[in-house]
């Protein structure tokens, strides 16, 4: 292989910038160049002059990924029917702590990930470790997180509870004998589904991370688990999973952690995802589920593609398990560790995206921290500039998502799909403005639903 690259000669950058100038014959090379919703320019061709000292870094060492099922109240037959499905990983839901065990029943919990969502989480936990103590099971061997952020909570909810950091001590030494197990989950989807760019989704769950160290300074950072959200830009998606893991590193360093490897969640966005001509949302949850498997993510939890306007049902959660199960045995997805390492494109985008996140984290530290910034809205005002700039983009079609506002079915009608509301209640928040996410195409959705009732 050596000799076969030998036989082409090296064009420098310049080189290469001249052909191109050449080629156009006159026409404005500046054409060529795309500023990103990241306010990263994207040039019209890389090489290795692109990303000195960095050429070919991995981010991770894996290729494989855990197919992570969701299900809200389930019962113990839809946990059964996803693990025979495909799952690997169970993300459960609002289950009563007096359930659980008849639940997981006949569930081989020390042969896959086994995570919780709760209101009450310190109960669930209990009632968790009560199951592997009547199993007799391994604390140490268990997997999975609890989808467990308090910050990010409080931003959901705009104020803070009182005991806030003590309930949360309380959580971590309830579940400290499992040591494999992680019980904190940044919820860095949140951002990107309320609108944020990759950069503040990056730079704003450095902050939180960094916020847990300087209030628990025991908490281990084995313990942690960080969960973003996926949009369909799809290269700019792959650099910014890529690109946690290098700040992780560094926030590491800085708080004189020992190393560790993230623990990487991914959760395709519901940012992106349409009410009308839903079936699309397949292709763009295919799309999502791709960028994090390459990213190097080590959970995918694919959403309904119905999500929009229906209940869980088992056609949408097969259909989202299907597509990592595709990925993985039919287009070897699993098979390489860290494709993107090499690829001068990503390279630079995981580069600069690190870079800007860096920035915006260090700009939060100067305020205090991410707990100030979020009193002061800072947070919330940032995604909330940004967000206007997506629904502006997408109104105006600069933005596409076929089927909505591109090539929409006019036909279509979805009034007699409903079955949850397409508008989902503002919270205003007490102590300060509330994250709220939204999909990019409610206000479309509504305006349309709202004609067909009128026709």
């Amino acid at each position: 292989m050596g000799k076969l690259f030998k036989e082409f000669s090296t064009k420098t950058l310049k080189e290469w910038n001249d052909k191109i100038v050449t080629d156009l014959k006159g026409k404005d090379y500046g054409g060529l160049i795309w500023n990103s919703p990241e306010n990263i320019k994207v040039n019209p061709v890389y090489n290795a002059e692109s990303v000195k000292g960095t050429n070919g870094d991995t981010t991770h060492n894996h290729s494989d990924w855990e197919i992570e099922q969701s299900l809200n109240k389930p019962t113990n037959k839809q946990v059964l029917g996803s693990l025979n499905g495909g799952a690997s990983a169970l993300l459960l839901s609002n289950i009563e702590n007096s359930s659980l065990e008849q639940v997981l029943e006949n569930v081989l919990i020390q042969h896959i990930q086994t995570s919780i969502k709760s209101n009450n989480i310190g109960n669930s936990v209990d009632a968790f470790l009560d199951i592997i103590e009547k199993r007799n099971l391994d604390k140490k061997e268990i997997k999975g997180s609890l989808q467990y952020d308090p910050l990010m909570a409080a931003l959901k909810k705009g104020s803070f509870n009182t005991d806030f950091w003590n309930d949360f001590k309380t959580v971590n030494n309830k579940a400290k004998a499992l040591t494999a197990y992680k019980t904190l989950s940044i919820q860095g989807q949140e951002y990107h589904n309320s609108g944020a760019t990759a950069t503040q989704e990056l730079g704003f769950s450095l902050a939180q991370i960094s916020e847990y160290f300087s209030n628990n300074s025991d908490l281990k950072a084995t313990k942690i688990q960080v969960s973003l959200g996926v949009s369909t830009n799809y290269f700019f998606e792959i650099a910014k999973f890529r690109a946690i893991r290098i700040l992780w590193n560094q926030v590491l360093k800085a708080y004189k952690k020992e190393d560790a490897i993230l623990d990487l969640r991914a959760e395709t966005g519901l940012r992106s995802n349409t009410l009308f001509d839903p079936h699309v949302n397949m292709l763009r949850t295919t799309s999502q589920c791709m960028s994090a498997a390459l990213g190097g993510a080590n959970a995918v939890n694919v959403s309904n593609f119905n999500s929009a306007y229906k209940q869980d049902d088992d056609f949408a959660q097969r259909m989202g398990r299907n597509i990592s199960l595709i990925l993985k045995e039919e287009s070897y997805f699993n098979k390489v560790s860290d494709p993107s390492a090499g690829s001068y494109y990503i390279e630079q985008i995981t580069n600069e995206l690190s870079q800007n996140a860096w920035v915006l984290f260090q700009e939060i530290e100067a305020q205090g921290g991410w707990i100030n910034a979020v009193k002061s809205n800072f947070i919330q005002d940032r995604i909330a500039a940004n967000a206007k700039i997506q629904e502006e983009n997408f109104t105006e079609g600069k933005t596409e998502l076929l089927g909505t506002n591109l090539y929409p079915n006019k036909e279509e009608k979805m009034n007699a799909q409903l079955e949850i509301s397409v508008q989902k209640e503002n919270i205003e928040g007490l102590e300060f403005k509330a994250l709220n996410t939204k999909r990019l195409s409610t206000q479309m959705d509504v305006e349309r639903l709202a004609e067909e009732k009128n026709a």
